[in-house]
């Protein structure tokens, strides 16, 4: 009895380290990392742990770094506008384990995504305007060490993007008083 209750006990212990480095960003958070209307707020990742590390903000793009100093994952975040009302929004997720990034992977159909054979990538278009794509970079090295690299990339048309706060119309308004002018022609 003494046994199985150590091998029980031992198994709980494993079961739970397993999952204490887990997968913190699910699609909906790397939805919501990117506020349009305050982009140097970033409640979303710091709910989750993570961590400012840099910024770099010009007038059409704005970049950003994180870390989660308890699960090791990274996260850069770079939204670009195009100059014409496009926007675009790039999230590379960084996870430190297979096991978190085939977590990750496996949740997506959850979320509508579909695997392209053909684009080698998960794909969410919402309309031929905009969408979602979800690139898995497999294992890479960065500063030194392996990560598991999956890229968010989402993206807005012009035709669907709205002013911004703080932007102005250049297109002026028609005039309001009636500027037709009046020609009498004479009559035959």
């Amino acid at each position: 009895m003494k046994i199985i209750k150590s091998n029980f006990l031992l198994f709980l212990f494993m079961f739970s380290a397993s999952f204490s480095h887990g997968q913190t960003l699910k699609v909906s958070d790397l939805r919501k990392a990117f506020d349009h209307d305050h982009p140097t707020e970033h409640r979303q990742l710091a709910s989750k742990g993570f961590k400012l590390i840099s910024e770099t903000i010009s007038e059409d793009q704005k970049k950003f770094n994180f870390k989660n100093s308890e699960t090791k994952e990274i996260v850069e975040l770079t939204f670009t506008e195009d100059g014409e009302g496009g926007e675009y929004l790039n999230i590379f997720y960084f996870l430190p384990t297979e096991i978190t990034y085939k977590k990750f992977i496996a949740a997506l159909p959850t979320y509508k995504f579909k695997y392209s054979k053909r684009n080698s990538r998960y794909q969410l278009p919402t309309s031929s305007y905009s969408g979602e794509n979800i690139y898995s970079h497999h294992l890479i090295q960065k500063d030194g060490k392996n990560y598991y690299s999956l890229e968010y990339a989402s993206y807005k048309d012009k035709a669907l993007s709205g002013p911004r706060p703080g932007s102005r119309n250049e297109i002026q308004p028609p005039p309001i008083k009636d500027s037709m002018i009046k020609v009498h022609i004479p009559e035959s």
